[in-house]
Parts: C-alpha cells; sequence; structure tokens
C-alpha cells in the first residue's frame, strides 16, 4: 500500500481527533457481522465499531456473541459515526442510509453492501439530495463475497480477505469519499474495484446471479433423481457435486428479491446460458464429440483465466491530473474497473491552490500500459509517475 493511503484519514472527524475510525454497521447478518469482526481485527485503525439491527432477535444474538458493541436505535448507533455502513437488502438500503445520514454528522461518509446497485445508488443519492443531506458522501459498494449461511452465527473476520468489493461511484460522489471509502476496505483486507451501477448490475448478473441460479437447478434435479432412484445418488456424489451445488443451499428469499431486481440482466445471462447448454446437449445427441470437447477446452481455459491463482503483484504508479470537478475520479476508476484492470491503491494529491490536483493510481506493471490506454480513452491526461 502506497504511503500517501496509508496516511489518508478515514474521515475528517477521525483525522482532527488523531484517533482511529468510528464506523458504524447498519444490519448485523453474514455480511454486516463479517464487516464488525474484520474492522475490529484491523487494529488502531478502527477505534469504535457499532452495530445495530431491525430486528431485536439479532441484536440479542450479536450481544451474546461479542460481535460488537451493540445498541438498538439507528440513531445512537451513528451520533458519532465517521462511516456508516448499511448492511441491508437492497430494499431497505435507501432508506436505512437516509435516516442515518440525518441522524450522523454532517463529515459521516456513508456506504451499503448490497448486491443490486444501479436502483439502490441512484435512490439513495435522490434521496440524499431532496433532504439536503449532501450526497457527495455516499459511494454504493458490493462486497463480492458470501457463504449459503446466514445471520450473525455465520459471520466471519476473514470473509473479505483477498475478495473483491466493489465500489459505485457517480457524479455526485465526493472523491474524497471514494478513497477514504477504498482505503478503509482495503483494511479489510478486499481488493477494491470500481464500476458503474449500471455496469455492475449487468456484471454479477453473470458471476453471481446465474451461478445461483445453475446450482439450484442442479441441486433440483438431484433431488427428482432421489425421489427416483432412492438415496444411492447420494453416495456416489463427489467433491464436484458438493462445490457446484453448495450455494444451493442459501435463503431462497432473498434470492428471489436479489433476482427480481435484477430481471433484465438475469435473463440475458440465462438466454445466453441456455443456448450453450443445448449446443453440448446437440453434440452428445449427434455424438460429435470434436465439438463437444472444444467447448470444453474453451470452457477450461476461460475457467484459468476468470479465476487465476494468486501472485505477487508488482506495482506501477500513474498520475493523472485532475481539474476541481466533481466526477473525475469516478470517471478514472470505473473506466477501469469495466476494462477490468484492478487499482492496487490510489490516493489523492492536492495542489496547494485548491484549483487543481491529482490523482495516483496504483496498477500492475502487467497492466499499465493498457490502463493509460483505457484512461486516455476516457479523456483523461495520463502519466507515468518516476517518483520525487
Amino acid at each position: 500500500m502506497s504511503r500517501q493511503v496509508a496516511d489518508a484519514p478515514p474521515s475528517p472527524d477521525a483525522a482532527a481527533s488523531g484517533q482511529g475510525l468510528r464506523l458504524a454497521v447498519l444490519g448485523a447478518g453474514l455480511v454486516g457481522g463479517s464487516i464488525a469482526l474484520a474492522a475490529r481485527a484491523a487494529g488502531p485503525v478502527v477505534a469504535e465499531v457499532v452495530v445495530t439491527d431491525a430486528d431485536p432477535e439479532v441484536r440479542q444474538r450479536v450481544r451474546e456473541l461479542g460481535l460488537a458493541r451493540v445498541v438498538d436505535d439507528l440513531e445512537v448507533a451513528v451520533d458519532t459515526a465517521d462511516l456508516v455502513i448499511a448492511a441491508v437488502p437492497s430494499r431497505a438500503v435507501a432508506e436505512v442510509l437516509e435516516a442515518a445520514a440525518a441522524a450522523a454528522p454532517g463529515g459521516a461518509l456513508l456506504t451499503d453492501a448490497a448486491s443490486l446497485k444501479a436502483d439502490t445508488t441512484a435512490e439513495v443519492t435522490a434521496r440524499l439530495s431532496a433532504r439536503d443531506l449532501d450526497p457527495t458522501r455516499f459511494v454504493g459498494g458490493h462486497p463480492m463475497a458470501g457463504s449459503e449461511r446466514s445471520g450473525p452465527d455465520a459471520a466471519d473476520a476473514r470473509l473479505f480477505q483477498g475478495a473483491t468489493w466493489v465500489l459505485t461511484p457517480t457524479a455526485a460522489t465526493a472523491d474524497a469519499t471514494l478513497t477514504r471509502v477504498a482505503t478503509f476496505l482495503r483494511t479489510l483486507g478486499a481488493r477494491v474495484v470500481a464500476l458503474a451501477p449500471e455496469r455492475h448490475d449487468e456484471l454479477v448478473a453473470v458471476v453471481s446471479h446465474l451461478p445461483q441460479v445453475v446450482a439450484s437447478t442442479l441441486a433440483a434435479v438431484a433431488a427428482d433423481a432421489i425421489e427416483a432412484t432412492g438415496d444411492a445418488v447420494l453416495a456416489v456424489a463427489g467433491g464436484g457435486f458438493r462445490d457446484t451445488t453448495r450455494i444451493a443451499a442459501s435463503d431462497p428469499g432473498l434470492w428471489i428479491e436479489i433476482l427480481a431486481g435484477n430481471r433484465t440482466a438475469v435473463l440475458e445471462a440465462l438466454d445466453a446460458y441456455t443456448a450453450t447448454l443445448l449446443q453440448a446437449r446437440e453434440a452428445v445427441a449427434g455424438r460429435d464429440w470434436e465439438s463437444l470437447e472444444a467447448l470444453l477446452a474453451r470452457a477450461s481455459g476461460a475457467r484459468q483465466r476468470l479465476v487465476p491463482k494468486a501472485t505477487p503483484t508488482e506495482v506501477a504508479d500513474l498520475l493523472v491530473p485532475l481539474d476541481d470537478q466533481p466526477g473525475q475520479l469516478a470517471t478514472a476508476t470505473t473506466a477501469l474497473g469495466a476494462a477490468g484492470i484492478n487499482v492496487e491503491d490510489l490516493a489523492l494529491r492536492h495542489a496547494g491552490d485548491g484549483g487543481r490536483g491529482a490523482l495516483l493510481l496504483q496498477v500492475g506493471t502487467g497492466d499499465l500500459e493498457r490502463a493509460r490506454t483505457v484512461l486516455l480513452s476516457a479523456g483523461l491526461v495520463v502519466h507515468v509517475d518516476r517518483g520525487s
């Protein structure tokens, strides 16, 4: 991590006090509970973690588990917060963050962890704007990490280690909001990627929502086989079946809400999957083993490319001069995210006159030239930072 980001204050209030960040987590299920545990494990970077949940039984369970300090009221949870994270279902995010913005200090940053971003981000921004609650301090978010388990008992401090956490800035998001929230998320072990909200929803339909439907339908086919042949099918079910169907054990109600909220993109993904599955069926039916082998080879190569083994990354620094205009940082980071280029770190360098500054981006050396091309195509000026 670069010095600039490591030293960047998580929020204005925390910087002024010289203390660690004060975090409020609204919602104490798997994700909210895991955020609380991971933040507590972050050391002095986080001074306090406060959790609340609308369900009194969940709050009681969090107390019993000792995940964090629990309060009963949202207003109390956020009244001294530097950062508020709404870890609630997509349908509740806007209402929860509107209430939090009204009760939290004016400098508190706001984000969420819901799996749908386009409509949610737009609604939060509209609500904050309508009540003059400063929408520049909000950036949407979605950790690409989870489990088939749910509730605070499933909370895991390591859930975000090495996981991608997508941030979805808009033109309304202040540059400082994006950099400070990204800095905090990296302390939880996450790799931060920025995407436009609509692009996020298109991509998760393919890599998250479609796999859930596939796993669930495969498990349903196996259940039908059990009814027809008895439990013998369970005896021969190996690791491949268990791995492929693991997420089928997830909460059906939660997934209905997600699939309904991203219906158009999910349908497109299902159509593409159905067409490919039909190709495989036709090849088997026609004994066209050559075509089937080609499909399997293409899939094998795609799997290795899409889920590469983790390797140490050498980084290169890029400097992007920024005018004092909203949305420029979002333009740069979402362009890189859409191109699949991971930003290893980022920081803002402010000019002395306050009218101009620069964005420092760290990318893998292998992505350096492609990152420059992407940023230039987005209308930005790019320099390789040679240091001082």
